[in-house]
This record gives structure tokens, C-alpha cells and sequence, in this order.
């Protein structure tokens, strides 16, 4: 069980948002101009098509939290993790034995440098900075199983989650899902008298389909299809791991996906609609989404409160995650 110390984060201002391909174009990138690059690129190419476009465009604009030009992934990052220090006492963060960064960035140089910006902005020489990449938007369900065996070894983890959408990856898929910018971090540990606190992750899960090497080939409609059972088992095993049953869970709180996406995982899991913690069109916040759902549902508990939750995520790549914590209101 890993103890949940504080969690912070960094959402941008949200605008209105109706297309396919993120808009800003970074020099930073320019590397995807090259032929060698092909292989990191949406289908290889740059620009989408009319047919792509017809296929992949919501059918109505949505409030998406993007970043502004020049605020880059490592900007949104360190802007949650300097609100997390206002949380946690100066001799607490100086305990932090790893820090460990995800995002959906193929460039692992940028993962690894902004874990390295993090530690140098906390001044922790001696904490281990390293990043998790490749796994879509499952980043951090996927470090959370390195993280339970440091913690286990009395290690004391700062995760930090952040990602910025540029031109030409796709921020939507129809109405299955429109990915925004933002930025979250968390404190974990395993030491059970720590107080006051966040509450606790029971258990983590990570399933791990067949590779979707093409999504942005595929309707949304056929690329749910495909995620479904991924985000089915990963729920299912995070459930069984914590040694609890669906009718314990008292909220649902998957990623923002669409509610006839949602809904049908929870109805194979066997839980109803009214537990779902939110419905209705809204941005997934990308690698950052469960953490800020942890925030948002701890905001909204009365004092004294206690909430089991249940939280998932089906990455594009492939990849699909889930968590089962329980949550304590603020003091």
C-alpha cells in the first residue's frame, strides 16, 4: 500500500477546442522534419487529410486546457511541483530517495531532462531522477509498479506527470476522447503513521494488449472496440488486488473518455452509473488525469470523509491502467 503524502498540479486556462491535430508548431521539434524521424510521426506525415479530418473531428467544441506557445512539458511540470512544495513541509521533500517522471513523449531525452530540471529545482543531489515513457497516456499506472518496490525498500517517491500536445500528434478521436495539456505531482511513501495525509493507493494494475500501432487508421467507434477489454481487465485486476469487490467502490472516476465509453466498462464491472464521479463531455487531462481526479474528488468530500475510488485508463499505444485508493477529506 503506498501512503499518499500530497498531490499538486498545474492545469493551463481552457479554450475552446473543435479539431484534430494540436496547433502549435515548436522549433524544438524540428527533428520530425527529417525522414528518420517517420517513425515518431501520426502515420508518418505531418498535415492530416480531408478524410481524416471527416473521421477523427468532434462534433462539438470542447473547453481543453492547452498550454500557452513557449510553456513547455517541463514548464507545466515544475509549475506543480513548486505548488506541491507549499504543501509539504521543506524536511519532508528532502526525504525524497527517487523522482520519477512520465508523459506521452516519445522523446525519452526530454522525459529524462525534466526529471533532471525537477531534481536540480529541489536542490536533491542524491534523489534519482528517471523517467517512464512509451506507454501513452498510462504513465503513471505504469511507474506506480516500479514505485511499490521502492517504497517497499523505504524509499520515499515524488511521481510527477505532465504533458503538452504539439503539432502534429492529435489531440481527438472523434467524440471518444480529446487530450489536453496539464501537469499533476504526488508524494508517496509507505510509512502507515504519517499524518495528516491524502489517504492511500490499495492497489495498481497494468494490462497490457496488443500493440495499436496505427489508432489514427482506425474510427473511433472501432478504436473503443479495441480499448474496451484492455480497460475491463485493468480495472478487474486493480479491484481483486485490493482485496476488495466492485460494490465497494464508492466512486468511479475514469479518464475523460466519452460516457458510452465509460459507462460500458463499469457496467462489465458491475457497478452503476450513479457511482461515476463525473459524466458528460469533458477534456482528458492526458498522463496527469488520475491524479487530478484524486484532487477533484477529495475536493468535493465532506470533512471526516473517507472514499474508496476506482480509476482507469485505456492508452492508445495499446496499454490500459487502473487504481484503486481511497481518499480522505481535507482538514
Amino acid at each position: 500500500m503506498l501512503r499518499i503524502r500530497a498531490i499538486a498540479s498545474h492545469v493551463p486556462d481552457t479554450t475552446p477546442f473543435r479539431a484534430v491535430q494540436a496547433q502549435e508548431k515548436n522549433i524544438g521539434y524540428g527533428h520530425l522534419l527529417y525522414k528518420s524521424a517517420v517513425f515518431s510521426m501520426p502515420r508518418g506525415k505531418g498535415r492530416i487529410n480531408a478524410e481524416e479530418e471527416r473521421r477523427l473531428l468532434p462534433t462539438a467544441s470542447i473547453a481543453l486546457p492547452v498550454a500557452p506557445p513557449l510553456q513547455s512539458c517541463a514548464d507545466l511540470a515544475l509549475e506543480a511541483v513548486t505548488r506541491l512544495r507549499q504543501q509539504v513541509p521543506a524536511e519532508t521533500l528532502a526525504q525524497v530517495t527517487h523522482i520519477v517522471v512520465t508523459n506521452s513523449a516519445l522523446n525519452q531525452r526530454i522525459n529524462e531532462s525534466v526529471a533532471g530540471r525537477i531534481q536540480h529545482a529541489l536542490g536533491l543531489p542524491n534523489a534519482l531522477p528517471f523517467a517512464i515513457g512509451q506507454s501513452g497516456t498510462a504513465g503513471v499506472f505504469n511507474a506506480l509498479t516500479m514505485i511499490e518496490a521502492l517504497v517497499s525498500l523505504g524509499g520515499k517517491v515524488l511521481l510527477v506527470a505532465s504533458d503538452k500536445w504539439l503539432y502534429p500528434f492529435f489531440r481527438a478521436w472523434g467524440d471518444l476522447v480529446v487530450y489536453g495539456d496539464g501537469a499533476a505531482a504526488i508524494l508517496l511513501d509507505g510509512d502507515a503513521q504519517t499524518t495528516p495525509g491524502w489517504g492511500a493507493i490499495r492497489a495498481s494494475a497494468v494490462h497490457y494488449g496488443a500493440a495499436i500501432d496505427n489508432p489514427w487508421g482506425l474510427t473511433p467507434a472501432a478504436l473503443a472496440e479495441r480499448l474496451h477489454p484492455m480497460a475491463v481487465n485493468a480495472a478487474q485486476t486493480a479491484i481483486e488486488r485490493s482485496g476488495l469487490k466492485a460494490s465497494d467502490i464508492d466512486w468511479v472516476l475514469p479518464a475523460g473518455f466519452s460516457d458510452s465509453f465509460t459507462l460500458g466498462v463499469s457496467r462489465e464491472l458491475g457497478i452503476a452509473q450513479e457511482r461515476h464521479f463525473e459524466l458528460g463531455a469533458r477534456a482528458h487531462h492526458s498522463s496527469a488525469a488520475p491524479l487530478l481526479s484524486l484532487m477533484r474528488l477529495r475536493a468535493t468530500l465532506p470533512q471526516g470523509k473517507t472514499a474508496t475510488a476506482l480509476l482507469w485508463d485505456a492508452a492508445l499505444c495499446g496499454t490500459a491502467g487502473a487504481i484503486v485508493a481511497e481518499i480522505q477529506a481535507g482538514a
